[in-house]
């Protein structure tokens, strides 16, 4: 039995000797600490996980995802959520036109988003243009801009500008371009929407001139892969709004996770609990990050609109969608009573034939998660346009 440190010991040295000792040790430490995962990652990595991560920073209950690993790292969902879209362009590029019996795919968003009036034709100067006129620009975009600015003074007119300038600035690239909102496609931009595309900053134009080249007619540039504008190790991104907002939608949320599985009720908290239960989950092989998990969504009305998908917690009206977690309330706890009975079944066993429980009921497990994963994607792309919140 390795001896504790001596009284001389700082406490810092402490720390470092036990977390060493117990990272991979649930019943000795609790594994949502930072530094516990870490090691568990180092240890096993792209496998079983749970926990909200960030890029390039850290914080008590989100540990880091490093800088240079953005498209690498297992557990980063929005390069997760990118790859999901690639393998399902139909999703994104010819999707059934909203409203249409019998089911038919589009052409182009261009086609839908004329159909539904969001493009409308400028006779004068023959050319596609936003509309104005749209409930999302006029009437429901100046109430909740009403709303924020009585909350606090001069938030609804802030939120009305940036608002109706993505509004624009979206349909704007759809209407030059009929392909603009596709994903893995690249439009040429004019290049007086390059600066805006790639940001004013002597930092991001040096990007660009890194990524782009003048066409042979002059004056335009390559843009980026849409909704994956490349990363280096020194920046992560210019933001999720190109080519219109969106956000890479958990299928099963990290929250309603912990708060229904990992977290819910128990029989004998001393048997059942948020450690045991997570001790087998650590034996599998699902990742709450994982590409089954994701799903890109727009994040906005007009775009899901337009795509019939659905909005991910439109208007910003917070960062959390409690109303579709409290939806899979029944369908987690599911899951946690499939944990619970393993763990019922390993009391009093010897620890071989406590493990080939616990191996089996993480397997099982494993392959209960990606199944109802699969349930959500089907049930999301069935209902078309609502909003997720």
């Amino acid at each position: 039995m390795k001896p504790k440190p001596s009284a001389a010991a700082s406490p810092a040295a402490a720390a470092k000797d036990n977390a060493k000792d117990n990272a991979n040790d649930p019943n000795k430490r609790h594994i949502d600490d930072a530094r516990a995962l870490s090691k568990l990652h180092e240890n096993n990595p792209g496998k079983a996980c749970f926990w909200k991560h960030g890029y390039g920073t850290s914080s008590g209950e989100c540990i880091k995802i490093p800088k240079g690993e953005y498209d690498t790292h297992p557990c980063h969902y929005q390069a997760n959520g990118i790859k999901q879209a690639k393998k399902s362009t139909e999703v994104y590029n010819t999707r059934r036109i909203p409203g249409v019996k019998p089911e038919k795919p589009r052409d182009n968003n261009q086609e839908v988003a004329k159909k539904l009036g969001y493009l409308v034709l400028d006779r004068r100067a023959n050319q596609l243009r936003h509309s104005t006129k749209m409930e999302e620009y006029v009437s429901i975009a100046v109430d909740i801009a009403k709303r924020k600015n009585a909350s606090k003074p001069g938030k609804g007119d802030r939120f009305l500008t940036a608002y109706r300038g993505r509004y624009g600035s979206a349909l704007g690239r759809l209407a030059q371009d009929p392909h603009a909102w596709d994903v893995e496609y690249q439009m040429n931009l004019d290049s007086r929407d390059s600066k805006a595309v790639y940001g004013a900053t002597q930092k991001s134009l040096d990007v660009m001139k890194t990524l782009s080249k003048d066409s042979a007619s002059g004056g335009t540039y390559q843009g980026p892969i849409n909704f994956h504008i490349v990363e280096t190790n020194e920046s992560k991104g210019f933001g999720a709004w190109y080519p219109y907002e969106h956000e890479h939608h958990h299928m099963i949320p990290p929250s309603a996770f912990q708060e229904y599985v990992l977290n819910g009720l128990s029989e004998d908290p001393p048997l059942l609990n948020y450690m045991s239960r997570a001790r087998i989950v650590m034996q599998g092989s699902w990742n709450i990050h994982d590409e089954l998990n994701m799903m890109l969504l727009p994040s906005e009305v007009y775009p899901a609109r337009i795509l019939d998908l659905a909005a991910h917690i439109p208007w910003q009206m917070g960062a959390d969608h409690s109303s579709y977690s409290r939806e899979l309330k029944t369908k987690l706890e599911g899951v946690r009573d499939h944990l619970d009975a393993a763990l019922k079944r390993c009391k009093d066993k010897p620890k071989k034939e406590r493990h080939k429980v616990e191996e089996q009921a993480a397997n099982d497990f494993t392959k209960l998660m990606r199944e109802h994963c699969e349930e959500q994607r089907e049930e999301l792309l069935d209902k078309g346009f609502h909003e997720i919140k």
